[in-house]
């Protein structure tokens, strides 16, 4: 393969042809990403609904979700099982309970209960993919080496601002202006949605080029895998930036 994708899921070396007997379908591919994003809207429509009679399970749910989900894929990633639908599927969930009580807390708390936000943050999300897609797929943007390379570099130096962030959030501060509203704070979220949906456009690549090259039946999961974490990725910072452009 001409690229290598900044997607732990979705490494390029797993999904080249081997001698399984079943190989990676693209249709295998889309029900497996339908069943985990099933799973992640069935479980957030949960927690949002306890969070709203139990607004104090709120916090809990939000930290849970967020610090199980990323164990869980550190677990997958190191281990890379033969059978990851469970591990997964476990992924999904937790990831369910943090997007809704993460929506909750921005819908309800930080707003005040005015509705709207969320919903605007699903249907950009949803029209973000669907034109990324069709880029992709009119060969309009390609995940070329310089391209993947520039994107994946320009996501890691995002996540390690996230993670020094969080570090100084247990010490009662956060890095300043990137949070607010002013033009900092939108710059910056306007950025990391951006690099969320090129990210979409190297998930898209990696995938076609699995089926292409005849990976074995179980990539399918990773492949479906991958996509829903840039996906959940892509609703948390559109939520952010919308937070911020409404406030």
């Amino acid at each position: 393969m001409a690229f290598r994708s900044g997607n732990p899921a979705l490494n390029p070396q797993y999904f080249q042809g081997g001698m399984a007997s079943e190989k990676m379908t693209l249709e295998g591919t889309i029900s497996k990403t339908m069943t985990l994003i099933g799973l992640v809207v069935i479980t957030a429509m949960v927690a949002f609904s306890i969070s709203t009679t139990n607004p104090a399970t709120s916090f809990i749910m939000l930290l849970g979700g967020m610090v199980g989900g990323i164990v869980t894929l550190v677990i997958i990633f190191f281990t890379r099982p033969a059978q990851p639908q469970v591990l997964m599927s476990m992924y999904a969930i937790l990831q369910g309970l943090f997007v809704g009580s993460m929506s909750y807390v921005v819908e309800k708390e930080y707003f005040g209960g005015t509705p709207g936000v969320v919903a605007q943050a699903l249907i950009a999300t949803m029209g973000v993919f669907f034109t990324m897609l069709t880029l992709y797929r009119f060969r309009i943007i390609q995940p070329t080496e310089k391209f993947t390379l520039v994107i994946v570099s320009m996501t890691g130096a995002l996540m390690l601002v996230y993670l020094l962030n969080f570090i100084m959030f247990f010490f009662g501060t956060s890095i300043p202006f990137i949070h607010e509203s002013g033009m900092i704070g939108i710059g910056f979220s306007l950025l990391a949605t951006g690099l969320a949906s090129m990210f979409l456009i190297i998930d898209f690549g990696v995938i076609e080029n699995g089926v292409k090259f005849g990976a074995s039946k179980n990539m399918e999961w990773y492949g479906a895998f991958g996509l829903v974490i840039t996906l959940i990725w892509l609703y948390v910072e559109m939520l952010r930036l919308i937070a911020k452009l409404r406030d």
